[in-house]
């Protein structure tokens, strides 16, 4: 009898855990919750080629058309980045627009002129604008080449709260450059200069976390100008 009431006990003690975990009530696991979409915009892409403010090297002959050449264009990996949209403007006029979901294409343009570009980086949730480059193609201009996008730099001092904003200018023809400048807050309009002839302006306030905007015209004696664009988040 010992022995028959010690299986008892064991069939007792493995059989009732069984009953509790797999019945339909008995307050086990419950499924993990499926995860939250993120709802990220892509982050902003960084050009790699043509290289910013040079001559173009990186190039092919058109053997049909002696007036054009072939510009490999390439850039990197945008964190939650589907798509990618190339956009080239000779000074402020759209020459070529198409969406990749690579990262390196060719585009024919025209000899001899300066071209800035930019690549904007697209998902289902939005697209993030890419900062502008420029570059001038192999060739002889018809007239005056126009001006390099500048190259703008924006930098944050925590301790005084201002942002220093200035850029590098540059010009084929070695011309003399004035430009006009921008400066954003989210949407709105924090400054405003006209045929500034400095690469620099005067400290600018800052709040912590906003996101600031730069627009820069570089314009020559010629009348041909480009434009320059950039965007970052204050720390």
């Amino acid at each position: 009898m010992k022995k028959v009431r010690l299986i008892s006990r064991t069939l007792f003690v493995v059989i009732i855990p069984l009953f509790l975990s797999c019945g339909g009530g008995g307050g086990g696991e419950q499924p993990l919750p499926e995860p939250e979409p993120s709802n990220d915009l892509p982050a902003r892409v960084l050009g790699a080629l043509p290289a910013n403010g040079e001559p173009c090297s990186d190039y092919e002959e058109v053997p049909s058309d002696e007036s054009k050449v072939l510009i490999a264009f390439n850039w990197n990996a945008a964190q939650y980045a589907d798509s990618y949209e190339l956009v080239v403007l000779e000074n402020n006029s759209e020459v070529f627009r198409d969406t990749y979901s690579n990262l390196e294409t060719q585009v024919e343009l025209q000899r001899g002129k300066t071209y800035t570009w930019s690549v904007n980086s697209i998902n289902e949730f939005g697209e993030t604008s890419g900062n502008t480059y420029s570059f001038t193609t192999p060739g002889t201009p018809v007239g005056n080449y126009a001006p390099y996008a500048a190259e703008i730099s924006i930098e944050f001092n925590t301790g005084t709260m201002e942002m220093s904003i200035g850029w590098i200018g540059n010009d084929e023809d070695n011309d003399v450059l004035t430009y006009d400048v921008k400066v954003w807050e989210n949407e709105n309009l924090l400054m405003e200069e006209a045929n500034y002839a400095l690469d620099l302006l005067e400290p600018v306030l800052f709040l912590n976390g906003e996101n600031y905007s730069v627009e820069v015209v570089s314009k020559d004696t010629s009348g041909n100008f480009s434009i320059s664009t950039m965007s970052v988040e204050a720390p």
